[in-house]
């Protein structure tokens, strides 16, 4: 060890009279700037000083263990000053016969890193005494040291003889004590000792327990267990609830408070285990059932509002929140007649004393009466009611529960269905059952005469099949719309079915009704849906002279007159609906003017060379004027779309052959191109649609009209693409002959347009 090291116990250390007083200590507030400026071994030095125990400094040299400082008490017990103990060994400050045992120690505390407890005897001013050593390692900048600190084992000794008297007394309270205990050595858990309680409780003998560690018996995890166990002997937590394993296997919820407890210097767990197993079942037997009752009430649709008995507010379920816009944590405590108000419905006089009432007598109450009940931002609801008491466990009245229903949206919807059980859901005129109550019960108070008027829709059935349903609708509205602002409030228009109205015409006769439908006409001329669409209602009446008359012979008569009327306009409306049919197309630019012209110019001299019959060439020019005429149904987006299609989009096109069809279909004089309007995209090979015919299983003029307008598109501009030359159109259809067209028309058709050019 360095001279300078050997100094500096005492190079900063207060000086010491002769009389042994010390210099007064540094005040407390400038010891921590003092630390910095001594430095730690210096500081080291002050806590050995100042200490009122007996102790001194070791320090390994060449020549084994030697000591470098004591303090005041060591220098009386041994001696020896500070002088004179530097760079003594321990065989010259212990004696021959005892250094080797703090030696070996001192050894083993060095290279542990740990402190060590032992007993050790010294010979000193020629007595031998007995001391109790505690030797603990300190690592300094340049040198680790061993402090060593000296107990007189007599005080030991006289301590416990004084203390013998408690420590019998603790020890026959802990072997007669119900209450299982244990004494546990914290580091392992190991069970050190247990009382006949515990034995008793766990099912062990003493010998099986005190080979046991707790861990054996707690069945939560060793590293939760040993955490508590640290928590327990830090100070930082006395109690604990574990379940504990029985010898016999069973599980028991234990109770157990723990303290650290220091015997013979070692220190250990004191832990008192009371069976807490029957509370705890209890405890969550009693929590199911809260958690059941408020999962109920959680769940309920109706608001439930429970009350003490003092009548103050002590919960909301949800549905009561939510209907009320209270939360149950905002009105707990309140009054229940201050938070929610009731009143009645119709007189908005407040019913008061409810809650009172059933407190009082402890009677259910059921109110029937309407009611309001506000909420909190001021508004009412109307509610359905009923209040219940709460029934203490002695029968004592707690409280009250208060279930309601918020009747607002139920009002509505029965509302709603009485209109509905009366009313045409899509125009909102009368229905038939209303026409059938009408004449069941209230015809008395009807005024006679009473003039029917039936009418019926033209052309209904065709404007679904062309421009939809959505469409055919909207028609529908608009002239239910009509008969009802032109009959007034004082005839009732019922929709009959599904394209027929009826108007009863209560103390009118038949000019009235004349009237009335001229009237109807001249409004309905207005009426033009989707541009094109005009509205047209055919229209028959009867009347009813007196009460004794029967409904059901002046209805049939109306419907009668209707349908000969109908029959008389079918036939300029076909021609008004075609005409409609083709503007419509005209409007969409689906088709030009010139471009039909194209076509049927070709498609004529083509049918000269094929020596097609008049009838024939009467049908093919039909059939080029109205071929595309389904594209009428089809989207504006799509017809006009300039680039390619995607594949929903195409599928949507190849429908306009279908739609034509139906067209087609709806108007007699149209019946003779039905199928050649269906299948006028067929391919010859089969790849067409819509039924992907082949061959001669194509109409002829389908197949004429495939080879004549593709022509005519390649050699004119489409939105789509640009006009190609004839000499790439002609190319096109060479290549086309026999997989797309009819081979046999294809080159009849090329030299009759190469002759033309």
């Amino acid at each position: 060890m360095k001279q300078n090291d050997q100094n500096f116990l005492w190079r900063r250390i207060a000086k010491k009279k002769n009389t042994g007083n010390q210099e007064a200590p540094i005040a407390p507030k400038a010891r921590k700037g003092w630390r910095r400026r001594l430095g730690e071994a210096d500081y080291l030095e002050m806590l050995v000083e100042y200490n009122t125990e007996a102790m001194a400094l070791l320090v390994k040299t060449a020549a084994g263990w030697v000591y470098c400082y004591n303090n005041w008490e060591h220098e009386k017990m041994t001696g020896f000053g500070q002088k004179a103990i530097r760079q003594q060994s321990l065989k010259t400050v212990l004696g021959e016969a005892y250094f080797k045992v703090y030696e070996k120690n001192a050894d083993d505390c060095l290279k542990s890193g740990e402190t060590i407890l032992f007993k050790g005897t010294a010979s000193w001013n020629g007595e031998v005494r007995e001391r109790l050593c505690r030797m603990t390692p300190v690592a300094a900048a340049d040198q680790d040291f061993i402090v060593v600190t000296e107990l007189n084992t007599k005080v030991l000794k006289d301590w416990m003889r004084k203390n013998h008297l408690a420590t019998t007394r603790f020890d026959q309270m802990f072997q007669t004590h119900t209450a299982s205990m244990l004494l546990i050595e914290p580091a392992s858990g190991r069970i050190v000792e247990a009382n006949p309680a515990a034995l008793a409780f766990y099912g062990y003998d003493l010998e099986e327990l005190k080979a046991m560690t707790i861990d054996q018996i707690n069945t939560l995890s060793p590293a939760a267990v040993a955490e508590r166990r640290q928590q327990a002997v830090a100070g930082q937590q006395r109690y604990f609830l574990f379940p504990h394993r029985l010898k016999n296997g069973e599980i028991r919820m234990v109770d157990v408070h723990s303290s650290p407890l220091e015997l013979d210097g070692q220190p250990y767990l004191f832990s008192v285990i009371i069976d807490a197993t029957e509370r705890e079942q209890n405890a969550a037997a009693l929590y199911r059932e809260k958690e059941l009752h408020k999962t109920t009430m959680d769940a309920i649709h109706d608001g439930v509002i429970t009350t003490d008995a003092a009548g103050n507010i002590s919960y909301l379920n949800p549905a009561a929140e939510q209907a009320c816009g209270w939360q149950s944590i905002e009105v707990q405590g309140q009054p229940f007649e201050t938070i929610f108000p009731i009143c009645h419905e119709y007189t908005r006089e407040p019913l008061t004393g409810l809650l009172a009432g059933v407190l009082a007598d402890g009677q259910s109450q059921e109110i029937s009466e309407p009611i309001l009940l506000s909420k909190k931002d001021g508004m009412t609801i109307p509610i359905e009611t009923s209040l219940a008491p709460i029934r203490t466990k002695n029968g004592s009245i707690g409280g009250v529960v208060m279930v309601f229903r918020d009747i607002t949206l139920s009002r509505e919807k029965k509302r709603r269905i009485e209109y509905l059980s009366y009313h045409d859901e899509l125009t909102g005129l009368y229905n038939r059952r209303f026409y059938e109550q009408l004449f069941s019960q209230k015809e008395t108070i009807l005024a006679h005469p009473m003039a029917f008027v039936m009418g019926d829709v033209n052309g209904l059935k065709l404007t679904n099949d062309v421009f939809g349903h959505t469409i055919g609708d909207l028609l529908l509205k608009e002239i239910a719309k009509t008969l009802k602002v032109a009959s007034g409030a004082r005839h009732r228009v019922i929709r009959w079915g599904g394209d027929e109205f009826m108007i009863v015409m209560p103390g009118s006769d038949l000019k009235d009704a004349e009237r009335l439908v001229k009237r109807i006409k001249e409004q309905l001329k207005a009426v033009c849906i989707n541009g094109t669409i005009e509205a047209s209602v055919s229209f028959g009446m009867a009347l009813k002279k007196s009460r004794d008359d029967e409904p059901g012979p002046v209805l049939k008569k109306a419907e009668e007159m209707m349908y000969q009327i109908k029959l008389l306009e079918s036939k300029s409306m076909r021609g008004t609906t075609i005409n409609a049919l083709l503007a419509a197309l005209d409007e969409k630019k689906a088709e030009t003017k010139a471009h039909t012209l194209r076509l049927s110019d070709h498609v004529m001299k083509l049918a000269e060379q094929l020596s097609l019959n008049v009838e024939a060439k009467n049908r093919l020019i039909l059939l080029t004027m109205l071929h595309d005429i389904g594209k009428v149904g089809i989207p504006d987006y799509i017809l006009g779309k300039p680039g390619r299609l995607t594949e929903e989009e195409w599928q949507i096109m190849q429908t306009h052959s279908e739609i034509g069809y139906r067209i087609a279909s709806n108007v007699p004089e149209l019946h003779v191109v039905t199928e050649e309007i269906l299948h006028h995209h067929e391919k010859w090979d089969g790849s067409g649609y819509p039924s992907g015919l082949s061959g001669e299983k194509i109409p002829l003029n389908s197949r004429i009209l495939a080879v004549v307008d593709a022509y005519d598109v390649m050699t004119h501009d489409q939105v789509y693409q640009p006009a190609r030359s004839h000499e790439e159109a002609i190319a096109e259809l060479r290549a086309q002959a026999g997989s797309q067209f009819d081979p046999r028309l294809v080159e009849p058709f090329i030299n009759q347009v190469s002759h033309w050019r």
